[in-house]
């Protein structure tokens, strides 16, 4: 099996790649691209869970207990 990427300019591109897809019994899956505002309000996230962390306020768990879960 081999993954193709395909990166469409436009919603019509990627109408028109989907269907065609579609028309040959082919899975395809869409991924989109975060945008700059997603980026930016995830790393703040990560700074404001990361001050809440050192201010005693959010418990980490060790890496150790995070990989037995899975």
């Amino acid at each position: 099996m081999e993954t193709i990427i395909v990166k469409a300019r436009t919603k019509a591109e990627s109408k028109t790649i989907l269907d065609f897809l579609k028309k040959k019994n082919l899975k395809a899956s869409v991924h989109k691209e975060p945008t700059k505002k997603e980026i930016l309000d995830n790393i703040e996230q990560g700074a404001r869970e990361v001050r809440m962390y050192l201010d005693g306020k959010l418990q980490l768990r060790e890496s150790k207990d995070l990989l037995d879960e899975l």
